[in-house]
């Protein structure tokens, strides 16, 4: 049993992960029912309905179960830590969504996952692999940056989960494109992790893309970032020291930038504007998300999340198409400018309706 279980391992995960998730989540629409436990709107959320929040819950109990149970036969000296840095991440997103936290405290939270995984899990970004001329970086400073990237991903997925199916649909499209990393590179531990995550993400689509019945919370998509800064540093990690390396050093950092560009560049634009034009903290609620602009150009929350789905997709194909052309570093600047250039475009078409006087805010 335990060899067909380690043979079919990564054909397994996927399908369980799915149905986990899948059976778990009207228990908890109902349990959230029964106790009043329901999303409160704010400056971001603009629902009426009585939505739980707890979809983290059922997500990380399909991917945690399915990834563990079929893992079974491998080893990794990080995982230990990693699963502990789920668990306080999974805690402090459940009691942030049933009371809400106060930024610093969540922070806090995030921080201590983070620091488990980084420290005692080692893992972390030693290089910039000559990207602007840096290459290996000193362990303190490898540390911190690690911390750094870690947290702002985890914030990035908090942050565009604004409207229905977004997190999940960009964590499903991430957690494909490392799948397919993974299963070239030959590592089945990280295969079968991104399988997880596209599993339980696909499940939870089923109940909050249409007509949303559930929202991931903060529970959800704090652990979505968190595994996806986990697999895309385990990707330059493995992609090193692999005999048969999908790419370059150096142009597998820039390839890992354009798998998470929609998250990133949002926040990094949104962060900006909050800091520098505003004056308020980054973590203040508003509406100058990217999605929230699509959705105010007359987008539905479905036409919304699909549309930077494709987008997200788009960059991946053009970062690896463009490899052998560009030099990463010249990729990476240009990626950049256009993925900024693309992210401002709602935003001119929605000064445009207001000055045509046929722009209507969405609701």
């Amino acid at each position: 049993m335990e060899e067909i279980i380690a043979k079919y391992s990564a054909y397994l995960a996927p399908v369980l992960a799915f149905a986990i998730t899948y059976f778990s989540i009207p228990a908890i629409i109902r349990l959230s029912l029964v106790k009043k436990l329901y999303d409160q709107p704010d400056e971001r959320k603009k629902h009426n309905a009585r939505i739980s929040p707890l979809g983290g819950m059922a997500i990380f109990g399909g991917m945690i179960i399915s990834f563990v149970f079929c893992t079974a036969h491998l080893s990794n000296p990080a995982l230990n830590s990693v699963l502990v840095g789920l668990f306080v991440l999974f805690i402090t997103g459940v009691k942030d969504d049933l009371y809400p936290l106060v930024p610093y405290k969540k922070m806090l939270g995030q921080l201590l996952a983070v620091a488990v995984v980084v420290i005692q899990g080692d893992v972390r970004l030693v290089s910039f692999y000559g990207l602007f001329g840096v290459n290996e970086l000193p362990y303190a400073i490898s540390v911190a940056l690690s911390i750094v990237f870690f947290l702002g991903i985890i914030n990035s997925f908090n942050f565009i989960d604004g409207i229905n199916g977004l997190s999940a649909g960009i964590g499903v499209v991430i957690s494909v494109t490392y799948a397919v990393v993974f299963d070239y590179l030959h590592n089945d531990l990280f295969l079968i992790l991104a399988l997880c995550i596209v599993g339980s993400q696909l499940a939870f689509l089923r109940f909050n893309l249409v007509n949303a019945k559930i929202f991931m919370g903060d529970s959800g998509s704090m652990i979505l970032g968190f595994l996806v800064a986990l697999l895309s540093i385990s990707f330059l990690q493995i992609n090193e020291l692999s005999e048969q390396f999908l790419l370059k050093k150096i142009d597998a950092l820039v390839f890992a930038f354009a798998v998470m560009i929609i998250p990133v560049v949002d926040t990094i634009r949104v962060v900006f504007i909050r800091l520098f034009i505003l004056r308020r903290s980054p973590f203040a609620a508003d509406r100058n998300h990217i999605h929230h602009a699509l959705l105010d150009i007359g987008l539905s929350h479905v036409q919304a999340s699909l549309s930077l789905m494709a987008i997200n997709v788009s960059f991946v194909v053009l970062a690896y198409f463009l490899n052998d052309y560009l030099r990463a570093t010249y990729l990476f600047i240009s990626l950049s400018l256009l993925a900024l250039l693309l992210s401002q475009l709602p935003f001119i078409i929605k000064r445009q309706q207001k000055r045509l006087g046929i722009y209507k805010p969405s609701t």
